[in-house]
């Protein structure tokens, strides 16, 4: 088992500080790294582009994770806004809630919200996938591009608005926007729920979930 490596921030616990003391563990080498956050703080953990194992705990505030290119972080509470925006690689896990902006303009890797979300999950995501266990609020999937967004539960209004591309899956009530239209599930898609619910130890059931697609592939220009 990996030891574990307890950041503690010389000086005033604040953004700058906690960031200069994860990029000089990982330029160390500590690769395996737990940071106790007493404040609600912005912008940790950002462009993180080593592998590593990054542990928060606490609750944490706007932009975590941000540009996240190969970490895998854990969130052990609540995060604030645009948690793992514009990652590229990685995964990002909040053992809570998180609030607007999750995974926003996301390229890649997995982000995992056990708990509820704010409104603006996943708009303009290109590749990423995001599970949310719980409900979200509106304009999820707002101009996606690619990739797969998963809520266990309720989605608010004009859910996959004006989509390009990509899937959201839904497990409880929705309504959707502009060029988003409801689909069943076919087999390929219980396979990957079944898969994702058991990496992420969720309960949830594919057969429960319905499926919003892009109702056209040029809703801006016509045929």
């Amino acid at each position: 088992m990996t030891l574990r490596e307890t950041i503690v921030p010389e000086g005033d616990l604040s953004t700058r500080n906690v960031n200069i003391e994860i990029k000089k563990a990982l330029s160390e080498d500590k690769n395996s790294l737990l940071i106790e956050t007493e404040k609600q703080l912005d912008s940790i953990a950002v462009g993180i582009v080593k592998e590593s194992d990054i542990v928060l705990k606490g609750d944490v505030g706007d932009f975590v994770g941000a540009l996240n290119d190969g970490a895998k972080i854990l969130i052990d509470g609540n995060a604030g806004r645009y948690v793992g925006n514009n990652m590229t690689a990685g995964e990002i896990i909040v053992n809570g809630s998180a609030d607007d902006g999750v995974g926003f303009g996301q390229y890649n890797g997995t982000i995992v919200v056990h708990g509820d979300a704010g409104n603006a999950v996943g708009q303009l995501n290109k590749g990423g996938s995001i599970l949310i266990d719980g409900d979200i609020g509106d304009l999820a999937g707002l101009y996606m591009l690619s990739g797969d967004i998963i809520v266990t539960g309720n989605t608010g209004l004009y859910t996959g608005d004006w989509m390009i591309g990509g899937t959201i899956y839904v497990g409880g009530s929705f309504d959707t926007g502009t060029n988003a239209e409801v689909r069943e599930l076919d087999i390929e898609d219980k396979l990957k729920l079944k898969k994702l619910f058991g990496i992420y130890k969720n309960d949830a059931s594919p057969d429960n979930f319905i499926k919003i697609e892009p109702k056209e592939l040029r809703p801006f220009y016509g045929d």
